[in-house]
């Protein structure tokens, strides 16, 4: 009973947890999601891969190190800005001081100038080259994607002729039984083929939706459209997860979004100091002399100095740094979307592993044991032939293993749901 308490109290504690990380991402989002969605149909590839290469947020970030390295040629072919001077010469004599002015600029100098533009035009021909290759990469994780959830698709067909095959074959089987003909270890043989079936159907429909919400995040689908539109994919409304308390909460539990907030903050910030370099600031000078032989033994003077923003006004630097903030955005907005995608997997997982678990203690688990009862019974009255026997007894093993590792992918997927809503690591 105790065990049983702790059992449902960790449960309570983890939906707390989903709610409260789905609030963060699902909140802060909301403007974004007014705009309408654009379809997707996912009948066609090509139209897949399109709409990945426009959405995919990953993409969308990395695009803007191509503006950072346009941005360092503007800032490598900027030219050094004047710099104007004042002095006050013999402050210790009022009387007799002296006061100067003077104007510096340095030119370009020959072969470094023209060699920092060359090889800030060669890193805007490399990071676009790169991005290229990250087009090709996310077009093939597409169509790979694609070819796997098809694959699924006609899996879960052949499951399903499979499953009414055996249901029919267990019927006739204890049809027979009925009128005499057979054997109980054929209908419990019959039994548990039949429910081992729809264990592996109900296995294929969880691949199918993971893939499938890889393929989401592929394609940068918005979170409130989803490709899986089956009947096994809803989810009941006593377990899901409810959207007015989701919108309720602000609090953000998974670091990855505190790390991603910390960042866009600096490059706020760090936008913010560049701009302000485009405007002059003062430096001042204090220097003293000693020379016996001069008038003025003890020479003390004080200067200041301004820098004329008149051929460079920070222009590259302020364009980079405007570029990395709106790429931290872009993977503010895609970790969030990944995340709240991560969590709502894995809390259907969860609910559908802890359902096929207690259907295979409920449905299998009796009939194993009816069968291992059956096959004793046989091997003391040696009522069937040795091969019969034995695969019998295989069925039981197999059946008592395959049960265990249902409680432990069970346990793996409340693990891992407890690991997206930030639990772990505090």
């Amino acid at each position: 009973m105790a065990s049983r308490w702790r059992t449902r109290l960790r449960h309570a504690r983890l939906r707390t947890a989903v709610f409260a990380l789905l609030a963060s991402c699902v909140v802060a989002p909301a403007q974004a999601r007014a705009e309408p969605a654009e379809k997707v149909d996912l009948a066609n590839e090509d139209a897949l891969v399109r709409y990945a290469l426009s959405h995919n947020p990953d993409l969308r970030a990395q695009r803007w190190n191509e503006s950072v390295a346009k941005a360092g040629v503007e800032t490598a072919r900027a030219l050094s800005n004047p710099i104007v001077r004042g002095e006050w010469l013999h402050v210790q004599s009022p009387a007799n001081f002296g006061w100067g002015v003077g104007l510096e600029w340095a030119p370009p100098q020959p072969g470094v100038y023209g060699a920092t533009a060359d090889a800030a035009h060669a890193q805007v021909r490399a990071v676009t080259a790169g991005f290229a290759e990250l087009r090709a990469e996310l077009e093939a994780s597409v169509r790979v994607k694609y070819a796997q959830v098809a694959v699924l698709e006609s899996e879960l067909e052949l499951a399903e002729k499979s499953i009414n095959t055996r249901r029919a074959i267990h019927v006739a089987v204890t049809d027979r039984l009925a009128h005499g003909a057979g054997s109980r270890i054929d209908v419990s043989l019959t039994a548990v083929s039949l429910a081992r079936s729809e264990q592996e159907r109900d296995e294929l429909a969880m691949k199918r939706a993971i893939e499938l919400t890889k393929l989401e995040a592929l394609l940068g689908l918005p979170l409130e459209q989803s490709l899986d539109t089956s009947a096994a994919a809803r989810v009941p409304d006593s377990v899901a997860l409810p959207a007015a308390y989701l919108h309720e909460q602000t609090s953000t539990r998974r670091p990855q979004l505190e790390a991603d907030a910390a960042r866009a903050s600096a490059a706020g910030h760090s936008l913010a100091a560049e701009r302000a370099r485009r405007w002059p600031w003062l430096s001042f000078q204090a220097r003293f002399r000693r020379n016996d032989q001069s008038n003025y033994p003890n020479d003390t003077s004080f200067g200041v100095e301004l820098t004329l923003p008149i051929f460079d006004r920070n222009a590259g630097p302020i364009a980079a740094a405007e570029a990395a903030q709106a790429s931290f955005r872009d993977l503010r907005e895609a970790h969030r979307a990944r995340i709240t995608r991560e969590v709502r997997l894995l809390h259907v997982e969860a609910l559908r592993r802890r359902a096929m678990a207690e259907h295979f203690a409920r449905a299998i688990i009796p009939v194993l044991r009816e069968h291992a009862a059956l096959v004793k019974q046989a091997v003391t009255g040696m009522e069937v032939d040795l091969t019969a026997l034995l695969a019998a007894e295989d069925v039981v093993t197999k059946g008592g293993i395959e049960y265990l590792e249902a409680r432990l992918a069970q346990r793996c997927a409340e693990i891992a749901l407890s690991r997206a809503v930030g639990e772990f690591g505090k």
